[in-house]
């Protein structure tokens, strides 16, 4: 009996032992499975839902509100340039002229002989008024006097256009020419940019801020409202503006709408300069409620915005979103992700060179 007890004993210690080492060998598979899971905690945010600040940030740039390509009536080599970048000038003002060397002696020539016909026509119209002439006879001496009157009229005109002037008060802003240069009176002003070949200088007027604004928010912006601006070049000063034109027609660029927005400064410093970028801030009214991600996290893939989501074995997957607007650290999702969504802010190890 006893030896049957001790039996019973050691078969249950036995019986004990395999379910220790079976139970231990589920945990030693099943364990190191669980630790070496990919962990994206530290990788990832959820998409919440919120509101954007009242205000409506975009991108810009300063430009001039009038500029032109100054260009001469006439052809020919530039003698004199009066005038350098950054000149102010006034309407009218002489920034250029034309060498023309024969110019001088022509129109003193002209100018002689128009005296002399004018003096001779005098004589003879007082002759003629006291009967001492015929009419034919007086006749041939006013002709003479009146072609002569023509011709230094068209030569001091020939003069003036040797004479290159600023069409307008503003600045100088390119300078395109050196005494020497070669000029034509090809389109003598034009709008356009750059530094055509037959320019003479660029002048510009008055200082506006181009601004690019979502499509998403073009409903919140109207003429007279204010807004303030922020340079590079100045990042502790803010500027105030206020919106004179917004665009009829949209712009699209990289699958993204915006449309244009001009702003008047509201008494520039003269440190503000012409093509310098600018971040717009815009007064708005109440926002509402939207799907919001870290901007950070958004990318682009063949010109299309999107996200990268948690896709199989925690491997990020990209996602086409529709943008909204953005308060700079955070952006509006209108399509694409829904609040409670993770969403990658950083690639983890193992995605190191996928997007996908």
């Amino acid at each position: 009996m006893v030896g049957a007890t001790f039996k019973q004993k050691k078969l249950i210690s036995l019986f004990s032992f395999l379910l220790v080492l079976i139970g231990g060998g589920v945990v030693w598979k099943i364990g190191p499975g669980k630790g070496n899971a990919r962990d994206i905690t530290s990788y990832t945010m959820n998409a919440e839902k919120g509101k954007l600040p009242s205000i409506i940030s975009a991108s810009g740039e300063l430009q001039a509100e009038k500029t032109i390509n100054v260009n001469p009536h006439r052809q020919g080599l530039i003698q004199e340039v009066y005038v350098e970048e950054g000149d102010p000038v006034a309407r009218n003002q002489l920034i250029a002229k034309i060498s023309d060397r024969d110019f001088p002696f022509r129109l003193s020539e002209l100018r002689a002989e128009f005296e002399n016909k004018q003096s001779a026509f005098k004589r003879r119209k007082q002759l003629f008024d006291e009967g001492a002439i015929s009419a034919e006879k007086y006749s041939e001496y006013k002709k003479d006097f009146l072609t002569s009157k023509a011709r230094l009229e068209q030569i001091q005109v020939e003069g003036e256009e040797l004479l290159i002037r600023a069409p307008f008060k503003g600045m100088v802003t390119a300078r395109y020419v050196e005494p020497g240069s070669f000029v034509s009176p090809n389109s003598r002003s034009s709008t356009n940019q750059g530094s055509p070949k037959t320019s003479v200088v660029e002048i510009s007027q008055g200082l506006q801020v181009i601004a690019k604004v979502p499509e998403s928010e073009i409903g919140r912006i109207q003429k007279e409202q204010k807004a303030s601006v922020r340079v590079e070049a100045f990042p502790d000063e803010r500027f105030e503006s206020i919106v004179n034109n917004i665009a009829p027609r949209a712009v699209r660029s990289n699958n993204v709408t915006s449309f244009e927005v001009k702003l008047s400064l509201i008494s520039p410093p003269p440190k503000l300069r012409i093509g310098m970028t600018a971040d717009v801030e815009f007064q708005a009214g109440k926002a509402e409620m939207e799907t919001l991600v870290p901007t950070v996290a958004i990318v682009t893939r063949e010109g299309q915005p999107g996200l990268l989501i948690v896709g199989e074995n925690n491997t990020p997957l990209f996602q086409k979103v529709e943008l909204g607007s953005s308060s700079g650290s955070k952006t509006a999702i209108l399509k694409g992700v829904s609040p409670g969504d993770p969403i990658f802010i950083d690639l983890p190890p193992w995605a190191k060179g996928k997007r996908d």
